[in-house]
């Protein structure tokens, strides 16, 4: 049909980098987007990134269940609440109209933030998995999760904020490899994670990571060092090793301040390895 405004083709480019088995993102589909379809793509997403079944209800996972009007709602209405809450916008999109097949320009305009939001919501879902009392998060060599945008809340606050228009929206980076080969260095990216963590427990460390501490005494333990420190009235004395053994000393601590460096900066290289396969 002549005039005819194209607004599927960004939502097909977005998922592309995704390289998600299915559904099929077709013209015909995207034209008119169905709720099945639409949970479908979500499903698709939570199978190959994780990245929101920590936000939709267990009941509202398998589509068969989500068989009224009004859970078909609920379900979008979380989907659009915390994609804007993560992104820090407000998109035009009213979910009564997504199911009723209305306005299939915003749907896909929603669709193309739900693509965009996959990195945030994995960031939000491990902040939420490390804040969680009483669990023990595990934690990636040094690594502690990524700041994340907050949690997830049903109440959000109205700002001033408008949508960006879809050519803005942030795009996964296209990857040139292969499934295969993706798959392959994916697989080798955790190998050598999974080695760095073996190394880090051979080495006496003491890093209790998942030690639960007293921030109260913690900060009296401070506050008792600097005023040991900025005191006139505080004495140093000689040490009463012999100068032999303060030198080996010296020398293991250097030693050590090495091995740290060392050990930090190969727990980056392989960070930022697994940082790019979701990114």
């Amino acid at each position: 049909m002549s005039g005819e405004v194209d607004f599927w083709t960004a939502t097909i480019a977005a998922y592309q980098p995704l390289q998600l088995p299915s559904p099929e993102l077709s013209e015909k589909l995207l034209k008119r987007p169905p709720f099945r379809f639409i949970h479908d793509i979500v499903c698709s997403i939570d199978a190959r990134f994780a990245a929101y079944d920590h936000v939709i209800p267990v009941a509202l996972r398998n589509s068969a269940q989500v068989d009224t009007k009004e859970k078909k709602i609920e379900y979008l209405t979380i989907l659009i609440q915390y994609i804007n809450k993560l992104m820090k916008v407000e998109i035009d999109v009213n979910p009564k109209k997504i199911v009723s097949g209305h306005e299939p320009e915003k749907t896909n305009v929603f669709l193309q933030y739900l693509a965009s939001c996959i990195g945030y919501a994995q960031q939000d879902k491990a902040a939420q998995a490390a804040s969680a009392p009483g669990q023990n998060s595990t934690a990636l060599a040094f690594s502690s999760p990524s700041t994340a945008a907050a949690s997830f809340s049903t109440h959000l606050t109205q700002g001033n904020l408008s949508l960006h228009p879809p050519s803005s929206l942030d795009r996964m980076k296209s990857c040139s490899m292969s499934p295969t080969e993706r798959r392959n260095s994916h697989a080798s990216a955790l190998d050598e994670a999974a080695k760095f963590n073996k190394k880090l427990d051979g080495y006496s460390l003491n890093l209790n990571l998942n030690d639960q501490r007293d921030v109260r005494a913690e900060g009296e333990s401070i506050v008792r060092m600097w005023n040991e420190l900025v005191s006139p009235m505080a004495e140093t004395k000689p040490s009463h090793l012999p100068l032999e053994a303060l030198e080996t000393a010296i020398k293991r601590q250097i030693e050590t301040t090495k091995m740290m460096q060392e050990l930090l900066s190969e727990n980056d290289r392989i960070i930022d390895k697994l940082e790019s396969f979701v990114t």
